[in-house]
């Protein structure tokens, strides 16, 4: 049974003792001493101030911290009767190679707590970030209640963020997934989630589990699978995160590249037929505060991507399209980064179809993809670096816009290059 092969023995045995709950909240964890005590008292005060009539327990699947985090958890908890500890394996990799967004090793967890939710007949499952200070009871229940009230199946984040800020969302992910899904969804990687049982068992069911990638695709896959399986999906408003520690640049780009053929390949025959974007619906408060944005070494940027451009020139002329690569190299020869929209968006779906090929590896195209989106970003912060951010925002929308506008040239390789 898949369920229990992703539980121990041991997790087994305290899962039983506890016996059939309505709530579940996941909380994945690795060297999280410093917030998540606030954390578990949040989850707590939630559970016996919101729901003291319903059957609830805390799910807690470490890493392997050595900071202490499991124990404090223990310390932080009000009772030990509605809370679960367990871990989880921590391959060397991942402590090397951290994903560009959320824990190392997540993907085990999340396993783990879907197992549990299915055994449990958990009703509602709920993720927390262990990493954010700004959780209350008050928001956890948020993020509860659409889901208890089955209004939702599938319930993201949504960040107040500055139009500047969040680059390779804004530029990259946040419009192909728009655009190609076909509804308007602001955080395809938020850490934290909230699903329906149903959902957490059709996940259970697929075999993303066993992908080398799935362990930094796993929020982005997700989001996806909630869209392409037709579950109802939500947001809901989430204090802006402050950003935690995260890897290079270029491994970002790679990890993001990677997550997203991993979703495009799963979901080819939901997204090749869907066309304009619905809105969703949005729970929460909006923060309307907009934060401030990171400053941005552009210039430095654009050389690093101008160089790399040049040395992968004729690499670069085997994926793209001659008018395509044309247009870029002559784009890179500038003083100052441009790549206006459409070629922008014509590069990421060419490679997104070069990945139908065959010829080419796919881990060597996400790398190749790298000092594209360098330049792009680096055009980006230049050309808005004086704008208001109603304009830089309209910068955005017009994104989107190309984006879906251009669809049928990615359909049209996609369907042909086999």
């Amino acid at each position: 049974m898949e369920t229990e092969s992703a539980l121990s023995d041991a997790l087994l045995r305290q899962l039983i003792a506890v016996g059939q709950v309505d709530i579940l909240v996941g909380l994945p964890t690795l060297n999280n001493a410093a917030t998540i005590v606030g954390v578990v008292r949040a989850v707590h005060e939630c559970f016996t101030r919101d729901f003291p009539r319903l059957r609830t327990v805390m799910i807690n699947s470490d890493g392997g911290s050595t900071d202490g985090t499991p124990d404090l958890i223990r310390v932080a908890s009000f009772t030990e009767a509605d809370m679960v500890q367990t871990s989880h394996s921590l391959r060397t990799l991942h402590r090397v190679v951290a994903p560009y967004h959320g824990l190392p090793g997540k993907h085990a967890a999340l396993r783990t707590v879907f197992a549990a939710g299915e055994l449990m007949q958990a009703k509602v499952l709920v993720v927390i970030d262990p990493g954010g200070p700004a959780t209350t009871a008050d928001r956890v229940t948020e993020l509860i209640a659409p889901i208890a009230r089955a209004d939702i199946e599938f319930l993201a984040p949504r960040y107040r963020r500055h139009p500047r800020d969040g680059v390779l969302i804004t530029q990259l992910v946040r419009p192909l997934v728009r655009a190609l899904y076909g509804v308007a969804l602001d955080e395809p990687l938020g850490a934290e989630f909230a699903c329906s049982r149903r959902f957490a068992s059709h996940c259970l069911e697929q075999d993303i589990w066993n992908h080398e990638a799935a362990r930094f695709a796993i929020d982005l896959w997700l989001r996806t699978e909630a869209l392409a399986e037709r579950f109802t999906v939500g947001q809901i408003w989430r204090p802006t995160k402050a950003a935690g520690t995260r890897t290079t640049l270029r491994e970002a780009v790679r990890q993001v590249v990677l997550s997203l053929i991993e979703s495009l390949r799963a979901h080819e025959s939901f997204w090749l037929r869907t066309n304009d974007i619905a809105e969703l619906p949005t729970w929460g408060i909006d923060p309307i505060v907009m934060p401030d944005v990171a400053i941005w070494n552009y210039q430095t940027l654009a050389e690093h991507a101008r160089h790399d451009i040049v040395e992968i020139k004729p690499l670069l002329e085997e994926v793209l399209e001659p008018d395509v690569f044309a247009r870029l190299i002559d784009d890179s020869s500038a003083a100052s980064a441009r790549l206006d929209d459409e070629l922008w968006v014509r590069i990421v779906y060419t490679f997104a179809a070069a990945t139908r090929r065959g010829r080419t590896n796919i881990e060597h195209l996400a790398d190749m993809f790298a000092p594209l989106y360098m330049w792009r970003a680096s055009a980006f912060m230049s050309q808005t670096a004086s704008e208001s951010p109603a304009i830089v925002q309209a910068r955005l929308d017009s994104l989107c816009e190309t984006f879906l506008r251009l669809k049928p040239v990615l359909v049209a390789r996609w369907s042909v290059e086999v």
